[in-house]
């Protein structure tokens, strides 16, 4: 029992921290005289997790707001792109219709001309 009792003394209960605290003026906050109390110094291993986190979080978002950039530029190239392959490829229709074609090589003197009869299949025998 006396074991017992021992291990309740070495706890402080919640109201003794309270009373720890409420002591405390707005002074003692601005001097620091609140982190001078053993309450608080108990503390300290909780305040640096909190602080380790705390540049964690502010990491995370430094990162995250790099790739929402990132990821602007690419849809803005991709986009780009996209506007420049469908300008080409109808580029290209229009260069392969058969009335370009028929005006490129008489521009080009060639002298070839437009079939007006069909192609016919010649069948040769072989022996």
């Amino acid at each position: 029992m006396a074991e017992e009792k021992r291990s309740m003394n070495e706890f402080d209960s919640g109201r003794e921290a309270m009373q720890d605290i409420k002591g405390y003026t707005l002074k003692d906050f601005l001097n620091g005289q609140v982190f001078n109390s053993a309450s608080v110094a108990k503390q300290g291993p909780f305040l640096i997790f909190l602080v380790f986190l705390a540049f964690i979080y502010i990491n995370n978002h430094y990162s995250v707001e790099k790739l929402l950039k990132e990821q602007v530029a690419l849809t803005r190239e991709v986009q780009h792109l996209k506007y420049e392959a469908i300008t080409t490829s109808s580029e290209l229709m229009q260069m392969s219709r058969q009335s370009e074609v028929v005006r490129r090589v008489q521009q080009a003197g060639l002298g070839l001309e437009v079939l007006k009869t069909p192609p016919r299949v010649l069948k040769v025998d072989k022996k």
